[in-house]
């Protein structure tokens, strides 16, 4: 494999045909069949086999080996990854949109989420956003209000994932500049210090979802590509 590398690979969901799934699920152990059908739902089914099987695959990919032979474990916070191998992943999911970052150097975290409107963004901006975060948000003009909340969410979601923390980190102590391309502002000091880490906001199909890179701050070779979900 390449060295100081991070990939990100974005599959569109919706472009899966049956053919796709079925070949998908071919992939998947036993349990990890088990798993999806205990889903009630088939389009919950349908999706639980697309993104563990493109998942799969994808690693299998860089590591030469047949994708069922992946076996994977849990940190001590939930955070997936490969048993016995380095290679560091982390993935994302929300609508038809799957994000699947791929790094050999270190710790990745990836997010995206579908940008809903009606929300109560300033309820809940409250709770997940520090003071000056929402000092400087609410200030925004109406229209730039909602685009600037995934921006700074996706972010959030994207560091703590990188840290295998989770929400536990404390999402309002992650701190991110509003503005478009803003950098991490603040970050609890169990995890280093600001400039330790980067952080890059992704561009997906459409203006419908934001997403978000977050690597050790180092040199790296990146790139970004389509995933096509039937192989």
């Amino acid at each position: 494999m390449r060295a100081n590398f991070v990939d990100v690979w974005h599959a569109d969901l919706e472009r899966l045909g049956l053919g796709a799934l079925r070949a998908l699920d071919a992939l998947l152990p036993d349990r990890e069949r088990g798993l999806a059908q205990a889903y009630n739902r088939l389009e919950q089914r349908h999706r639980f086999v697309a993104v563990r099987g493109l998942l799969r695959r994808t690693l299998a990919g860089y590591l030469g080996v047949e994708p069922r032979e992946l076996v994977f474990e849990l940190g001590e916070f939930g955070k997936p990854a490969l048993q016995g191998v380095e290679l560091h992943f982390n993935i994302s999911h929300s609508g038809a949109h799957l994000l699947i970052a791929v790094a050999d150097f270190g710790a990745v975290g990836v997010d995206v989420e579908k940008v809903r409107a009606g929300r109560n963004l300033h309820a809940l901006a409250g709770r997940c956003f520090s003071g000056r975060e929402y000092r400087d948000w609410a200030a925004l003009p109406a229209d730039q209000q909602l685009p600037a909340f995934y921006r700074l969410w996706v972010k959030k979601e994207a560091f703590v994932k990188a840290v295998g923390r989770g929400i536990a980190a404390g999402l309002e102590l992650c701190e991110f500049a509003v503005e478009p391309g803003g950098q991490i502002a603040a970050i609890p000091a169990e995890f280093g210090v600001v400039g330790d880490w980067s952080v890059a906001e992704l561009q997906v199909d459409d203006a419908s979802a934001a997403a978000a890179l977050v690597v050790p701050n180092k040199p790296y070779a990146f790139s970004y590509r389509k995933l096509d979900p039937g192989g």
